[in-house]
């Protein structure tokens, strides 16, 4: 047996002071007065499981109410990884853990989880993973269709199969919110394509150059004063040379006369021979100007042309700088950004058709998993009808239908169009099916309690009692196959008497030999069932009202169901009390 549950520990809860628990494996009975407070223990236990809680719930005059409970989590791997992931809990520490929540009377709330401060959310996902919580409201979860799926997919072991749906279904529905974007933006595309485009082309016809406009620039200014530089070069050139003017000096004709002397001199006085060379490196390079001199002053050329061409080409340039930068270096930038910002465009239109290609790819993948996904439920649902209905027939329902209805649920607009946009469907043999996170079906419980009557949905025809044991049928079939390993019922034997009610005791027992049960019972043939039977009684201390909670021995079980029998402890149900618990402890 398990014993998940091991202690639980509430303070200035409600009507609650203090309250110490220690459970037992198996299955655990709550009973007491009506009103005596057992479901404010449920509710207690609800909220160190992480339901969401308010200052109403701190017992008056107090600060604040904690509560607290030991659980062990040695076989529950699913809380190992939870607790890993949160940097909660690690191999080396106790597979006992202890859960703890706070609520102040200014509402706020604050929890933990091995002493350490953790989320509500979190502190919620644990309890998700360890308690299983049925109350008398509880049961109108029967009456949600989509609970009836979880339930035949649990039972038929399917549930890894619908997340293969629901993750096929969740990625179809991101690569269409994609596709969908795209296309309500394609015409603003169209129109930045066709501006970036003319842009590309003018920049491109340009063929600009780095540097370019630089030369421009010096090439006009010497187109500018071509006459000018030609008769300047001209009067450099006469000079070091001379012209045919008799007035004009040529200063290379002058270093020339002066080369015998040099020659002279250096004769008498051999230390001036460097100055010889240098006079001679004088006129050598005298000479060499004036040839250079020579040749640019035939270069330079009246060309209005040329300079009409140099002042188009400034002229465009100019106009290219209002437009896309300062510099050809910036405008070169911007043509390679414009040019990128094309590729992109480019890439949005074949993203397009990527993107309608994975869609079709994807939704066939789903409509080989929803399809086969919908004919396991199909098989499954029969073998689940059988095992219902013989449990219902044990639970004094023996003349009762009960069906599972599997039904493909058919694309309500037939271009997979809905709406709000674009919504999944697959296509099988001319029909398109609406894919939703738990796959293409529909289905609901269908039950008909008596001979003759037509199958109808659980809200149109079950009692309080009928859904009570649909609940327990249902629980009594999951229970080895279920991962929960705590229940808790609380009060699940609403409307019910009799020998009905000391079947749902057995099954409860049932249940409690691979699973810890928690039950809050009004009736004595479910109480005389209990590994550990615990009563809560409403006291007056000082004119306070305070609810307690204490475990029975087994003279103190007989007065409890005796109680319970018929209000008052007289011999006749004090006897009957101790037959019904020796049956159960002779079992």
């Amino acid at each position: 047996m398990i014993k998940l549950i091991q202690e639980l520990n509430i303070r200035n809860f409600a009507l609650i002071d203090e309250i110490q628990l220690e459970l037992s494996e198996g299955l655990n009975i709550l009973t007491g007065e009506t009103g005596a407070g057992k479901s404010i223990i449920i509710g207690a236990v609800s909220l160190v499981l992480g339901e969401r809680g308010s200052a109403d719930v701190v017992r008056s005059g107090a600060n604040n109410a904690i509560i607290e409970s030991a659980v062990d989590i040695s076989l529950n791997r699913s809380v190992h990884r939870l607790l890993e992931e949160a940097d909660l809990y690690s191999r080396e520490d106790d597979d006992t853990l202890l859960l703890a929540r706070q609520i102040a009377s200014n509402g706020r709330s604050r929890c933990h989880i091995n002493g350490r401060l953790a989320t509500i959310s979190l502190l919620k996902d644990v309890g998700d993973l360890l308690v299983d919580i049925h109350g008398q409201h509880e049961h109108q979860s029967l009456f949600r269709p989509e609970k009836h799926l979880e339930l035949l997919d649990s039972f038929g072991g399917l549930v890894s199969l619908r997340e293969k749906v629901t993750e096929k279904y969740t990625h179809i529905l991101r690569l269409q919110s994609e596709l969908v974007n795209l296309e309500r933006d394609r015409k603003a595309r169209l129109r930045e394509q066709e501006f970036l485009e003319f842009q590309l082309n003018e920049l491109e016809e340009a063929k600009l150059q780095a540097g370019e406009d630089e030369k421009l620039l010096a090439e006009r200014k010497i187109l500018n004063n071509a006459e000018t530089l030609f008769e300047l070069a001209n009067t450099v050139y006469a000079k070091l040379y001379g012209s045919n003017e008799p007035e004009d000096f040529a200063i290379i004709d002058g270093l020339k006369s002066l080369g015998p002397s040099m020659s002279k001199i250096c004769q008498i006085d051999g230390e001036l021979k460097e100055l010889d060379e240098r006079l001679k490196s004088c006129l050598y390079e005298l000479e060499d100007i004036a040839r250079l001199m020579r040749e640019y002053r035939d270069r330079v050329e009246f060309n209005p042309l040329r300079l009409e061409e140099v002042e188009s080409r400034l002229d465009l340039i100019f106009k290219l700088k209002r437009k896309y930068g300062d510099t050809i270096k910036e405008i070169l930038e911007y043509q390679a950004n414009v040019a990128q910002a094309l590729d992109d465009l480019s890439l949005s239109s074949e993203r397009i058709s990527e993107l309608r290609n994975r869609i079709d790819k994807a939704t066939e993948e789903a409509r080989k998993i929803s399809f086969e996904l919908s004919e396991k439920r199909r098989e499954c649902s029969k073998k689940l009808e059988r095992l219902i209905e013989r449990e219902l027939h044990t639970l004094g329902m023996d003349k009762t239908v009960f069906r599972v209805l599997v039904e493909k649920k058919e694309a309500r607009w037939q271009d997979g169009k809905g709406r709000g946009g674009s919504f999944p469907t697959i296509e099988n043999n001319g029909k398109q099916y609406e894919l939703g996170p738990d796959g293409i079906d529909e289905i609901e419980f269908l039950i008909s309690p008596n001979v003759g009557e037509e199958l109808k949905p659980l809200t149109k025809i079950a009692s309080g009692g009928e859904i009570s044991r649909v609940m327990l049928a249902l629980k009594t079939i999951l229970a080895e196959i279920d991962e929960m390993p705590t229940m808790i019922f609380d009060e699940i034997d609403a409307d019910i008497g009799g020998r009905t009610a000391y079947v749902i005791g057995q099954k409860l027992k049932q249940i409690a030999k691979v699973r810890q049960v928690l039950c809050v019972t009004h009736l004595p043939q479910i109480a005389c069932m209990a590994d550990a039977h615990f009563v809560v009684e409403k006291k007056v201390y000082s004119n306070r009202t305070k609810i307690e909670a204490r475990r029975l021995n087994k003279e103190e079980r007989v007065h409890e169901i005796a109680r319970m029998l018929g209000g008052q402890n007289t011999e006749i149900t004090l006897a009957h009390a101790k037959e019904m618990l020796e049956r159960k402890w002779e079992k």
